[in-house]
């Protein structure tokens, strides 16, 4: 049975108590540094992209079998509805996934084998 994603469309509570909606628009990469994957999300119209790490990626995958883009797209959708949850700007400094948020993450969504 495939994978179905649970972050591809999410409301978030704001600390402020107002609510949004989010909406995951599409997906690429960069080609330099880490080589990070980005997910580019519509947040109450406006877009909001969140980053991967490609090296803590491959670190995360090596010895396990490799996220499907549906996962990879709930990781970073679960990561933008804790931080908006939070209160964190939505900048690149607070949306970039590295080693172990990647891997708390991947553990509450049960990607852990």
């Amino acid at each position: 049975m495939p994978y179905e994603p649970i972050y591809e469309r999410f409301e978030v509570a704001r600390p402020d108590g107002t609510e949004c909606k989010v909406e995951f628009v599409r997906s690429g990469f960069l080609a330099q540094g880490d080589r990070p994957e980005l997910f580019f999300f519509r947040v109450s119209g406006e877009e909001t992209v969140v980053g991967i790490s490609g090296t803590s990626l491959t670190r995360f995958e090596r010895g396990r079998s490799r996220l499907t883009r549906e996962q990879k797209v709930d990781v970073a959708g679960r990561w933008l509805k804790r931080q908006m949850e939070a209160g964190a700007p939505l900048d690149s400094r607070s949306l970039y996934i590295q080693d172990d948020e990647l891997a708390n993450l991947a553990n509450e969504l049960d990607f852990i084998e």
